[in-house]
């Protein structure tokens, strides 16, 4: 049963809910109670079309913003809420007892979250913001109360939820039998794929919102070693960078070949809304 609400201080426009065992569901949104549930539709990138246009409108009206840097969920935290994101980059992360961190997974609009482990009530990664951004925190309830109404809405869950098993089975991969340069060009070129999210191979420059270091913890390399390659790959003329987190695809399909994977196969596998 839910409790009475607080305000969030990192989060002043949320209202952390808890339980009677006083457990946080995270957040619910400060609304009037006939647009409460409207307002917890996501406008997913591919599947944004399935909605009415009132539910996009009352979104829009009650995004929720976080900044860079901050802390959103920590390993261990009660936590029993979907995480739906809107705008930003969130990074997904487990750390051992002595500080070494791994980057488990990075979540982009449009990306829905389920940080909870099998016990149900507390999360099983911590969550922190890579850049500035919003999100929909919807309480398992509503969640269910939501897919219930719009059952189209529990079909995108799926297909999210395979996208992101997809993609970490892809890096696993790497991260267990590929080199340095397989898992830094596997890693750029899921990015590309992410970010761009169309048939045109014509990559633009895009914008990665993290450190050396923070690519390291994702692909399991040091600082060092990720520099070292990312500068190998820069005078091949595979990547140009500029201020370490802005990157060019100069050739695509050499990119490819380094990661190991035909492009248009990885769209399929991690593109959810791909038609």
């Amino acid at each position: 049963m839910i409790g009475s609400g607080a305000v969030n201080r990192e989060f002043p426009d949320m209202v952390v809910l808890t339980d009677k065992e006083g457990t946080a569901v995270f957040a619910e949104y400060q609304l009037a109670a006939d647009m409460t549930e409207a307002a917890r539709i996501v406008p997913w990138a591919g599947g944004a079309k399935a909605f009415p246009r009132e539910l996009h409108n009352a979104l829009n009206q009650h995004r929720l913003p976080f900044s860079k840097n901050r802390t959103l969920l920590l390993e261990g935290q009660g936590c029993r809420a979907v995480y739906c994101v809107l705008d930003g980059w969130l990074a997904l992360s487990k750390a051992l007892q002595e500080g070494q961190n791994q980057i488990i997974d990075f979540a982009l609009p449009g990306d829905i979250v389920d940080p909870v482990a099998a016990d149900g009530k507390t999360s099983s990664v911590n969550i922190e913001a890579l850049s500035d951004g919003a999100l929909a925190a919807m309480p398992y309830r509503s969640w269910e109360r939501m897919t219930g109404h719009w059952p189209e809405m529990q079909r995108l869950a799926h297909l999210s939820e395979a996208a992101q098993q997809a993609r970490r089975a892809e890096r696993m991969l790497r991260l267990g039998k590929g080199t340095a340069e397989m898992r830094i060009a596997y890693a750029i070129l899921e990015f590309c794929i992410r970010i761009d999210g169309t048939d045109d191979h014509e990559t633009p420059s895009f914008h990665i919102p993290m450190t050396q270091q923070q690519l390291g913890d994702y692909v399991g390399l040091s600082s060092v070693h990720v520099c070292r390659t990312m500068r190998r790959l820069t005078r091949n003329k595979i990547l140009a960078m500029r201020d370490h987190i802005e990157v060019r695809v100069l050739d695509a399909c050499a990119l490819a070949r380094l990661a190991g994977v035909d492009r248009e196969a990885l769209e399929r596998e991690i593109l959810p809304f791909r038609a």
